[in-house]
């Protein structure tokens, strides 16, 4: 009897260390934050563009670590979230958003990087926006801290969504 003991007693104690030694999450931004018109201005031509997700695979990728938890993002998701940001911003300025527009941007999820300080979280995310006729690209980076996870998150995003709309060399690609 004792000897069972003492073999279930460790045996236990390693399958709890175990069991809660790894945790994973996944991270993508819940939804979107709309961008006001006086933030970015108004985009005053009729042009027709289109948009398309380049991120070839919806796979997780390690994106950072803190003590035992792995977090992770698939980039084709975060990549969907902001073409689908980009095409309802630029529709409700006067943009004609099409499945095949005159101008095609490829558009792309690089990095996505979350950092830990005292009293908030941050996540940079960095995205590249390229003509399909390869005359224009620009990488872009969303830089957000906040008390709690999903915002700095979400507010990552939103600053590179404005980021494009504001950039004046986008507004001349899509001419």
């Amino acid at each position: 009897m004792v000897k069972s003991v003492k073999i279930v007693c460790p045996l236990l104690i390693l399958l709890l260390v175990l069991l809660f030694s790894g945790c994973s999450h996944v991270v993508y931004p819940r939804g979107t934050i709309p961008v006001k018109t006086d933030v970015v201005g108004s985009i005053d031509a009729k042009w027709e563009v289109s948009f398309v997700n380049v991120v070839a695979d919806s796979k997780l990728t390690l994106i950072a670590t803190q003590g035992s938890h792995k977090y992770f993002a698939d980039y084709r998701q975060w990549t969907g979230l902001v073409v689908s940001q980009l095409e309802s911003e630029l529709k409700s300025r006067g943009v004609q958003v099409q499945p095949e527009g005159v101008t095609t941007f490829k558009i792309a999820v690089e990095s996505v990087g979350l950092f830990w300080g005292s009293f908030s979280q941050r996540c940079i995310v960095r995205l590249r926006v390229e003509k399909s006729d390869g005359s224009w690209s620009k990488t872009y980076e969303g830089n957000n801290a906040s008390g709690n996870l999903p915002r700095a998150v979400e507010g990552a995003v939103y600053k590179i969504v404005v980021a494009i709309l504001s950039d004046q060399d986008f507004k001349n690609a899509m001419r």
